[in-house]
């Protein structure tokens, strides 16, 4: 008889009990969580805008100071980096502010999507073992912080967007036109080689994922000419955007403002004119084409390209 029991006792713990649910430990906030992913994870490899497409002497202590007063207005997020770097609750030196914005920066890099019950998250961090230099690392958080790694795969570095945004208009003999309706084909006012404004099709367009965390180039001209695109695109005689400053000269006029902005559109755009020098007007602002070098040029005779001509940056 007891025998029996014990095998009913045995069947109901195989068929029909049921497993007690994981202990789950308080909620954190969504940036609390991000910490804890790169704690087990790594700090995510991004396009740092302090840094690409070159370094600014002292522009990212400058930078760090001046947006430290935004950082701190967001609690949540203040609190988090506050705790996770161990720094004081009260007023910062300068050098703490960079700490601050440092952390900010790599909180940006990280984004976090819902995932049943738990947040997913996929981003590229340095490899610490085998012979690729980066991996793609994905995997879960759980409310309380708690880390699952779902997959590991080797990838190379970031590409990072040198393009406009999508709300940039390009000049066309037609009127302007959103950067995001350009098409082969498409006639846009381009620069001959002496300098004259001429109509020349579009022989190439290209877009690509701008990454969590991208910031971009806000300036404003004294005219009132505004654009937005990133610190890698480059101005008609060659310079960086990334690498300019208020008070330069820029196509006539003078930049009143400069600024990083982060980017809330999903994607950067970039086109390519026939002509001799692939420059174009974006917002009004004479740019140049980041999808070819010119060392030889397209033919602005027939709207042909160069075969010989080396690739530019990937966009």
């Amino acid at each position: 008889m007891r025998f029996a029991a014990a095998l009913v006792l045995l069947a109901i713990a195989a068929c029909g009990a049921v497993r007690p649910a994981p202990v789950v430990g308080s909620p954190l906030s969504e940036p609390r969580l991000k910490f804890a992913v790169m704690d087990t994870v790594g700090t995510p490899v991004y396009c740092d805008p302090d840094f690409y497409p070159v370094a600014r002497a002292g522009a990212e202590e400058a930078t760090a100071v001046s947006t430290f007063p935004q950082i701190k207005a967001d609690s949540e997020v203040y609190a988090a980096i506050v705790a996770h770097e161990h720094l004081p609750s009260g007023d910062l030196t300068d050098a703490q502010k960079l700490v601050v914005y440092r952390a900010w920066k790599l909180l940006r890099a990280v984004a976090l999507a819902s995932s049943g019950t738990d947040l997913s998250f996929s981003y590229r961090v340095r490899s610490k073992t085998g012979s690729a230099a980066y991996e793609m690392v994905s995997g879960t958080v759980r409310v309380d912080g708690v880390v699952t790694v779902g997959s590991r795969s080797a990838t190379g570095a970031p590409n990072c967007p040198i393009c406009l945004a999508d709300s940039t208009m390009i000049a066309t003999p037609s009127g302007s036109v959103r950067v995001t309706d350009v098409r082969v084909g498409t006639f846009v006012w381009t620069q001959a080689a002496d300098g004259s404004r001429v109509a020349a099709p579009v022989i190439e367009v290209g877009s690509m994922a701008a990454p969590a965390g991208h910031m971009m180039v806000h300036l404003l001209l004294a005219d009132g000419r505004e654009l937005l695109a990133s610190p890698g695109h480059r101005t008609a005689d060659g310079r960086a955007l990334g690498t300019l400053g208020q008070g330069d000269a820029l196509d006539g006029s003078t930049i009143t403002r400069w600024e990083l902005l982060p980017y809330a559109g999903g994607r950067t755009y970039d086109l390519l004119p026939a002509g001799a020098t692939g420059h174009y007007w974006a917002n009004g602002i004479l740019l140049s084409s980041t999808l070819a070098s010119y060392a030889g040029g397209p033919d602005a005779s027939d709207g042909t390209t160069n075969t010989s001509l080396n690739p530019g940056p990937s966009n």
